[in-house]
């Protein structure tokens, strides 16, 4: 048996779970975060170990291409251990792939990129759509990518970003804001594609919160040009702290160098 660095990269159903990392449980609390059910289910199979994910996302926020490592014995085949752990994971989580990397490789600190996908609609949804779609009233799809451009660039997000979120520094460079119709399901969605070296806490979910204040004429284009600025005087009910609902979040690439 061999002591290596294994790699999946999973996805999985954010509405199941109270969000991916490790949580306290509390006596009344029933669901799981999505780091303790994949430990519980590694250790039903032989392994007792602690993943690391290539990012935090909230509770309700879903994942198609979620990266974790663990380390471990390998004691059968990859695709063997693939196979036991989505019998096991079924259905609310998947192992997309499985591989071995080299022992200093970190799902979380060696990513260089992090991008995410928000799906959202005005129409009137079917319940079984609810979790995986976000119904949002907006204005024109012109001015939400007006307010998205402001966002391009390196900032310091520390007026955007959920209590909790405690870093070494709050600077973030995104590379990408860009926002385009979809049809889900023969349902009528825009889509909003967003990519950066990393992400704070709720960060794109209040980006997006202003976006939508902006289209809808509730806040100016400077206010959140101010906010960026960390403009500490902005009267408070222009400072966006509000988040747009999680179920229509997906983390959907994460790059490596």
């Amino acid at each position: 048996m061999h002591f290596v660095n294994i790699v999946c990269i999973i996805a999985y159903d954010g509405s199941k779970f109270c969000g991916f990392s490790h949580q306290r449980h509390h006596p009344k609390q029933t669901m799981f975060s999505v780091a303790d059910f994949f430990e519980s289910v590694l250790q039903k199979i032989g392994i007792k170990t602690h993943i690391i994910g290539s990012g935090r996302t909230d509770k309700g926020v879903h994942a198609t291409h979620q990266v974790i490592n663990f380390h471990a014995y390998l004691h059968m085949p990859l695709q063997k251990m693939q196979k036991l752990l989505n019998d096991r994971l079924y259905p609310f989580v998947l192992v997309r792939k499985i591989f071995i990397a080299d022992s200093t490789f970190h799902a979380r600190f060696s990513a260089t990129m992090r991008f995410y996908r928000y799906v959202f609609t005005q129409a009137e949804l079917l319940p079984f759509y609810t979790a995986y779609i976000a119904k949002i009233q907006h204005g024109d799809i012109m001015l939400l990518q007006t307010a998205l451009n402001e966002f391009i660039g390196t900032h310091d997000f520390s007026l955007f970003k959920k209590n909790g979120s405690e870093t070494k520094n709050y600077i973030r460079t995104i590379t990408k804001a860009r926002i385009f119709p979809a049809k889900i399901h023969n349902i009528a969605c825009f889509v909003v594609h967003i990519g950066a070296n990393g992400f704070l806490r709720s960060q794109v979910r209040i980006m997006l919160k202003a976006c939508f204040e902006f289209s809808l004429g509730k806040i100016a284009l400077q206010d959140i040009r101010r906010q960026i600025q960390n403009d500490t005087t902005l009267q408070q009910k222009a400072c966006v702290r509000e988040l747009v609902p999680a179920c229509g979040l997906y983390l959907s690439r994460v790059l490596y160098s």
